[in-house]
């Protein structure tokens, strides 16, 4: 510690008397401090330590905190970043509004555009600035306030114009929304056994909503024929062959390689039917499977041969991973006493 105090005196341009001035001792204390006679009282440390230009830390343990002094700096630098991009932002946010509303009242008399900026900004302080402010669950708070942001973005263009789309673009946004942010939603606030069934939740929430976005889609643009007697029963077979997935791999009591091989076979039967079905669905035709014939690679069949090549290669792969999964376990040794 006498190395450390004279090395950091030095450094900070003091000579013991100095020093003792600052601290309020005699200098013949600090030079026995120098010596390693005696050493500072605790109530002396933090003096001292303001007078060196060093952390009491760094006294005690008698050695530099480089670390320390590199991640104290990066802070500093952290919170001026902070303070700048905030004061900026809310500056910069401010002063459109303002010019927006005296602009659209002396032009118009009154308040109609004004209302689509406010929304915009609205939705770009939420991403820009209000992380800055929130200190719990920051990721939801922003994503709850950008996505409310939006929605009265949309309505403001819709109030103004009139252009009829808010109940399409709403109805995207909201299954966007279920699709990517409801499993995560499910994890981060759901309790017990919401977690343990959160894929099949995930499953059948996501239907929903597709089943209602295509129902507004259809419906707007006038074909509320085709979400009866197509949409539906293709969202309702999508979300069956999900929903047997999801059964299969989370709920049977079976090994991995098991399931596995059941998921394969299931992907054999669909790579057989899909496309007829659909085909069959949209044309209001007859199913009819497609022609194979390995032998004759033509027009005619090449559809046929190939989905029978994806089928054989799954029933091929559900047969090695059912026999991969009966092989018996291999006991390690035991470890020697």
């Amino acid at each position: 510690m006498g190395r450390f105090l004279a090395t950091a005196r030095r450094t900070a341009g003091l000579t013991q008397k100095e020093l003792a001035s600052r601290v309020f001792v005699t200098e013949s204390a600090v030079s026995k401090w120098e010596r390693g006679l005696s050493y500072p009282d605790l109530a002396t440390l933090g003096p001292l330590a303001r007078a060196l230009g060093v952390t009491e830390g760094e006294l005690v343990s008698a050695s530099a905190d480089d670390r320390g002094r590199l991640d104290a700096q990066q802070a500093r630098v952290h919170r001026r970043w902070r303070g700048a991009l905030l004061w900026t932002t809310v500056g910069a946010y401010a002063v459109a509004l303002v010019a927006t509303f005296v602009t659209n009242l002396a032009v118009e008399h009154t308040l109609s555009w004004f209302w689509i900026v406010a929304a915009a900004v609205a939705l770009a302080f939420s991403l820009t600035t209000l992380p800055l402010l929130v200190t719990g669950r920051r990721g939801w708070t922003t994503f709850a306030a950008a996505l409310a942001s939006l929605g009265l973005l949309l309505a403001s263009v819709e109030a103004l114009t009139s252009a009829g789309f808010l109940g399409i673009a709403g109805a995207a946004i909201l299954f966007a929304v279920v699709v990517i942010w409801g499993p995560l939603a499910l994890r981060s606030f759901g309790a017990g056994w919401l977690r343990t069934h959160s894929a099949m939740i995930s499953v059948v929430v996501d239907a929903v909503a597709l089943t209602l976005m295509l129902a507004v889609i259809l419906g707007a643009v006038g074909e509320g024929w085709a979400f009866v007697e197509i949409a539906l029963p293709l969202v309702a077979g999508g979300a069956g062959l999900a929903i047997l997935i999801v059964l299969v791999l989370r709920y049977l009591p079976l090994r991995g390689l098991q399931r596995a091989a059941i998921v394969c076979v299931v992907g054999a039967v669909v790579a057989v039917v899909a496309g007829p079905l659909v085909n069959g669905l949209l044309e209001r035709a007859p199913v009819v499977l497609a022609p194979v014939d390995l032998t004759t690679w033509s027009n005619a069949t090449i559809n046929g041969n190939v989905t029978a090549l994806i089928a054989a290669a799954c029933v091929v792969a559900a047969i090695v991973l059912l026999a991969l999964s009966f092989r018996p376990v291999r006991q390690g040794r035991p470890m020697p006493r």
